[in-house]
């Protein structure tokens, strides 16, 4: 069999040791290189409180937007896969090279079939879904009552369509009333559109050079610092109409 050659990517190690990408395509890292593995345990299984939830639960069901090279999926299967609980995880990626290479290269993907647009693998009590295209059809064909979404789309200023307010009402639409979405990103422009959708919006962490992230709920209030802040703020409220004039 030939091996799948990375022809949009190239492979590097980040401070923690493990593996991230540089995508040709977008001109921009996959994950902050102070760690691949450490930014998706800050940002999103633990900013999602992931395991902290999925104990109180018979399903849990996450959405990732955007596969890259697995972090996600893997590291998220290694912190869940001895609870009683049945984890759906969907993802979404454009580029069919990654889930190739995932597939010849990474165990937990060894076992993916494609049916349809979709890559399929069942392990043991984690069921992964891969829809393969553009996220912004392929997200309607995302079961709903998400509990967690990752937020992890290449930035505002290389991807600004996967940032906009009718992005986010698509991933409010699918989504439980516990879900938790997090993201990298603090952006002001961000944080706007994501109040313009519905959902209530938290500080998030700190982690390497970047001073604050995001938490987004269905529920509940934003912050009050957060919110005095945007009516100061000049920032945009991203939307469709104005994303491909967008720049950071």
């Amino acid at each position: 069999m030939q091996k799948t050659n990375l022809k949009n990517h190239e492979l590097i190690t980040t401070e923690d040791g493990s593996q991230s990408a540089f995508s040709k395509t977008y001109g921009e890292n996959f994950h902050n290189t102070t760690g691949a593995a450490s930014e998706t345990l800050a940002h999103y299984i633990e900013g999602c409180k992931v395991v902290e939830r999925a104990k109180e639960r018979e399903e849990f069901r996450i959405l990732e937007v955007g596969l890259g090279l697995g972090v996600g999926v893997e590291k998220t299967y290694e912190v869940v896969k001895d609870l009683n609980c049945k984890f759906y995880f969907t993802t979404l990626e454009i580029d069919e090279e990654l889930i190739l290479y995932l597939k010849e290269t990474n165990k937990i993907f060894s076992s993916l079939e494609k049916v349809g647009q979709n890559y399929l693998a069942t392990i043991g009590n984690f069921h992964i879904t891969i829809l393969l295209g553009d996220a912004r059809g392929r997200i309607h064909d995302c079961s709903g009552d998400l509990n967690a979404i990752y937020q992890d789309a290449f930035s505002p200023k290389r991807n600004a369509t996967l940032w906009t307010t009718e992005w986010f009402k698509d991933l409010h639409s699918l989504s439980a009333q516990d879900c938790i979405m997090s993201t990298y990103s603090s952006s002001s422009s961000i944080r706007k559109s994501m109040m313009a959708a519905g959902w209530k919006i938290k500080k998030g962490i700190k982690f390497g050079k970047k001073r604050s992230s995001t938490r987004a709920y269905m529920t509940g209030k934003s912050d009050t610092d957060i919110m005095e802040h945007l009516e100061r703020s000049p920032a945009i409220t991203l939307t469709d109409e104005n994303a491909k004039d967008y720049h950071l």
